[in-house]
């Protein structure tokens, strides 16, 4: 088994690669630089999810060798006034499901909020704001925000705890259903 990963980020592929570990699956995991079809700053849950999923789906459509496709994407949202760090995964498989999953959010502090308002992508202006290079291939923004208590891979790896008890989930309904035929 093959999962296709739509990314060549360090931190997003450790997430997946984590998942595999812990949960004892057998497949060979494959990062892919797709597209995510939206803005390179997404502003609300829903661009950020389609981006997750447009990730997803264009990796099936690159390789046809993959079996289950993962696309993970980071943004940001408004919240009763506050600018929220938002993150979502998409799981994609052969068999045309898709499921998606979001994880933590927390308020951005006003610099951050200043430089998303000014057209930039977070992860530039919390390099900026943290004094770090590359924060995206690393601990990311929420690294930054929690002291590294939760790093960008942990929160992902999050999601795609929950991506995968879904996928579980769907899968045995569906034996459930073919069993009580």
């Amino acid at each position: 088994m093959i999962i296709g990963v739509g990314t060549k980020n360090p931190a997003k592929l450790d997430a997946v690669k984590r998942l595999v570990a812990s949960e004892n699956i057998d497949v060979m995991i494959r990062g892919y630089d797709v597209p995510s079809g939206i803005s390179a700053m997404p502003m609300s849950d829903a661009e950020t999810r389609q981006g997750a999923m447009n990730r997803a789906r264009a990796v099936l459509d690159a390789d046809p060798e993959v079996t289950v496709a993962i696309g993970m994407e980071g943004g940001a949202s408004r919240f009763e006034g506050d600018m929220l760090l938002c993150n979502w995964g998409a799981l994609a498989d052969r068999n045309g499901q898709l499921l998606t999953a979001a994880g933590a959010r927390i308020p951005l502090p006003a610099p951050l909020v200043a430089g998303i308002q000014a057209g930039r992508e977070l992860g530039d202006v919390a390099d900026e704001y943290a004094h770090q290079h590359d924060v995206r291939a690393n601990g990311g923004t929420i690294g930054i925000l929690t002291e590294g208590r939760v790093s960008r891979s942990t929160m992902f790896l999050h999601i795609l705890q929950l991506l995968y008890g879904l996928y579980l989930h769907q899968d045995n309904e569906r034996h459930d259903a073919k069993a009580n035929r």
